[in-house]
């Protein structure tokens, strides 16, 4: 008897067989087998009661659209990657570049200090005050060598 208290038919009792079968390669699926799935088709053919294998063919055009969501997106995985290292490959590159960019401009700014300086020094040294300063201590060292 089934458990609405029929007695059950050897038909029923095949379908129930093919359900459980059905149900232990969706659990294997479900956990990630996907060779569970090529058992899956088997249950699709013309010979097998139609609530069986229509039900099959639907669950293993799931695990088809499934792998195909993962291939797509193991496909997009691998080209973030290659871009990852592309980004990283021109950072290291602008990194460099920026170093070098630095090092210039300190040896710029240096060299705009030096060309301060002396045209600093050259101001100074052109006033009269500073030639007046130069000729008085030029008479105090004449003084106190003589």
């Amino acid at each position: 008897m089934d458990a609405t208290g029929r007695p059950e038919s050897p038909a029923s009792d095949r379908v129930d067989g093919l359900m459980r079968s059905m149900t232990d390669l969706c659990r294997g699926v479900a956990a990630g087998d996907y060779e569970e799935a090529d058992r899956l088709f088997d249950l699709t053919g013309d010979d097998l009661p139609s609530e069986v294998s229509d039900l099959a063919e639907a669950f293993g055009m799931m695990i088809v659209q499934v792998e195909v969501r993962e291939f797509g997106l193991k496909q997009t995985i691998d080209e973030l990657r290659e871009t990852q290292r592309q980004l990283e490959h021109a950072k290291g590159l602008l990194d460099a570049e920026n170093k070098t960019l630095r090092r210039k401009v300190s040896e710029l700014q240096i060299e705009i200090d030096q060309t301060k300086k002396e045209a600093e020094v050259s101001e100074i040294t052109g006033t009269d005050y500073f030639r007046d300063l130069q000729s008085k201590a030029r008479a105090m060292r004449s003084r106190t060598r003589g």
